[in-house]
């Protein structure tokens, strides 16, 4: 009976036993693990495939690799910018440069001259000028001299009259600079022919500024030579350019009041209104797409020459189209929807304004444009001159000899007296 009570007794402390392991065994799985214990498994956790060790090596440096490429084509595009403001500055700085190289003067073969052809810039619109400098032919360069700018008229280029005049001048013994309106001949400016007043005026004024660049050039004593168109707009720079000391025209022509009125002023008011109508409606074709319009200065053949047309237009025929004066720079035509800007122009507005500077006209006996200079000439204060070639025409002062010279001799004369005599009034 004892031996029974014994083993039963063993065999339920064998049971507690057992059920006190596994019941502490489950607690041991539940309890918190402790910091020592997450650092170990921590340090020897792995992805589960190859896969998720490739996210995990890569998805950061990834995330890094784009911001740094974004940085970087931010920091290309300011470099680009940079560059391009760098190279517009350069581009500019070089034609800047350009100013300054007519120190040297390339002796030409003619007798009495030398020249060379230079290029500057028009500051207020970048557009490259190009012209030639005239010096007389015993040239010092460490001297200076008086000088003077020659202007073209409405369709010609430097190489025809305003070269001649330029050259004749020099031979005298004068600095000249004759030069290719913007737009026009080899000057730059888009679109091409372009016949703009205004422009033309500025024109005068960026011949001004590279004069004064030049070393050998005495810059109190600069004038201005305005031919024809170019006449108008020489005299009309002058009215406001105070660095120009003397102003002289040969066969002025207003051509703003010839465009609006007319030769003669023989246009009534109601025709100029069509005229501008038919400019506005070719500026509305333009802007949606129509190609540009040219029209002719003078006609581009003998029999385009109406009967009742001026000696002037007839011998503006003969000297832009023939072999008398023809240059293929001068192509005898201009931007139609430039004419607007010619209408709105006036030349002569206050020719008193040119006081105390000198003012000398030049016109033909013949010439039907001389109305033009002579109401300009009543109009101007002292000193002033009015000087009339007998039977010469307005064109003939262009280049015929016999017309040329009288004119070449009278305009030394009066570039003598009054580039030299102005110093108690310079500005």
């Amino acid at each position: 009976m004892k031996k029974t009570l014994t083993a039963l007794l063993t065999a339920c402390l064998f049971v507690s036993l057992t059920q006190f392991c596994v019941e502490a065994k489950q607690k041991a799985k539940t309890a918190p693990k402790t910091k020592q214990q997450q650092q170990i498994e921590l340090k020897v956790e792995k992805p589960q495939n190859i896969k998720d060790l490739e996210q995990t090596t890569q998805a950061e440096p990834k995330k890094l690799t784009e911001e740094k490429q974004q940085a970087q084509l931010a920091q290309q595009e300011a470099q680009q910018k940079v560059s391009s403001a760098n190279d517009k500055k350069n581009k500019k700085d070089k034609k800047n440069k350009e100013i300054k190289k007519s120190e040297k003067v390339s002796i030409n073969a003619e007798p009495g001259f030398m020249k060379e052809k230079v290029f500057y810039l028009k500051q207020c619109d970048n557009i490259k000028i190009a012209a030639e400098i005239y010096v007389p032919k015993e040239f010092d360069k460490n001297k200076e001299y008086p000088a003077i700018i020659v202007v073209h008229p409405a369709g010609g280029v430097k190489e025809q009259t305003a070269g001649l005049y330029a050259q004749k001048l020099a031979e005298k013994g004068f600095v000249t600079l004759a030069y290719d309106a913007a737009y026009q001949g080899e000057s730059g400016g888009e679109p091409r022919y372009v016949e703009d007043p205004a422009s033309r005026v500025e024109d005068v004024r960026s011949a001004v500024d590279y004069l004064t660049t030049l070393p050998f050039v005495d810059k109190d004593n600069i004038g201005v030579l305005g031919i024809c168109a170019g006449g108008g707009y020489a005299f009309n720079a002058a009215e406001t350019e105070m660095r120009i000391k003397a102003v002289a025209t040969v066969s002025a022509f207003d051509l703003g009041r010839a465009r609006r009125q007319g030769l003669g002023d023989s246009i009534p008011e109601d025709q100029q209104k069509q005229k501008l109508q038919t400019v506005a409606d070719q500026r509305t074709r333009e802007v949606n797409g129509k190609a540009y319009k040219y029209v002719e200065y003078v006609p581009d053949s003998k029999r385009e020459i109406p009967a009742n047309a001026s000696a002037m237009y007839k011998e503006g025929y003969e000297y832009y189209k023939t072999s008398r004066g023809a240059h293929p720079r001068a192509v005898n035509k201009y931007l139609f929807t430039s004419l607007d800007k010619q209408m709105a122009f006036t030349a002569f507005d206050r020719p008193e304004s040119i006081s105390p500077r000198a003012v000398l006209f030049i016109v033909g006996g013949n010439a039907e444009t001389a109305y033009f200079s002579k109401e300009a000439y009543d109009k101007a204060k002292d000193p002033k001159e009015y000087f009339v070639i007998p039977n010469a025409s307005h064109v003939a002062l262009y280049d015929q000899t016999e017309y040329v010279a009288p004119a070449v001799d009278k305009l030394a004369e009066f570039y003598s007296k009054y580039l030299s005599s102005h110093r108690e009034w310079v500005y």
